[in-house]
């Protein structure tokens, strides 16, 4: 039988990681191109759809962060009930 080892701490240290770095994601100031040191021609167009795209991604990425945060909080709390009515059911202090 394989044995998993969860650390409550180390899932909630993971929960406020990845909150941090969605928030850090989210603040990332968007890129205004300077088209003229582009050039004229397409290029600077070009630019504008790869930052454009890039700002839609990153949103959604902060979105995904911030629910991968909140699920591990869930799980963190969810570790620390299960072990302690665990712990107190081998200890005879849970029944039925």
């Amino acid at each position: 039988m394989a044995v998993i080892r969860v650390d409550a701490s180390v899932v909630r240290e993971l929960a406020l990681a990845l909150a941090d770095v969605g928030a850090e994601l989210a603040a990332t100031a968007d890129v205004e191109p300077a088209r003229w040191a582009l050039g004229g021609g397409a290029t600077g167009a070009a630019l504008n759809e790869v930052l454009g795209n890039w700002r839609h991604e990153r949103f959604l990425l902060v979105d995904a962060l911030l629910d991968l945060a909140e699920a591990a909080a869930q799980a963190g709390t969810a570790y620390v009930l299960t072990e302690s009515v665990l712990t107190r059911s081998w200890a005879g202090g849970v029944t039925g």
